[in-house]
């Protein structure tokens, strides 16, 4: 399995919705075969995260949160963000 460690953000940094906590560093493990993440913002406690084989996917869950007004992030497994494309779009996702 693999996983990917989102480092604890200083106190009083940043913003609520920010996917690093001010607690503790955020462990995400990668599912077998999985290569991105949907990563609730740390605000919202809990595991907070499920992750996916495809840029598509992970895509269409982050639009479905989104809508549901949670603030959230798209990771892969070095850690890259992610932005979600407009559903027409020929790619799901960009590097931010």
């Amino acid at each position: 399995m693999n996983t990917y460690t989102i480092p604890q953000k200083p106190s009083n940094a940043g913003s609520i919705h920010d996917i690093r906590s001010e607690m503790f560093d955020r462990v995400i493990r990668f599912a077998p075969g999985c290569t991105y993440a949907v990563v609730l913002a740390a605000y919202y406690g809990g595991v907070g995260y499920t992750t996916h084989k495809t840029a598509l996917s992970a895509a269409r869950q982050a639009r479905t949160l989104e809508r549901q007004g949670y603030s959230l992030a798209v990771i892969d497994k070095g850690g890259r963000e992610y932005g979600v494309c407009h559903p027409a779009a020929k790619l799901p996702l960009y590097l931010r």
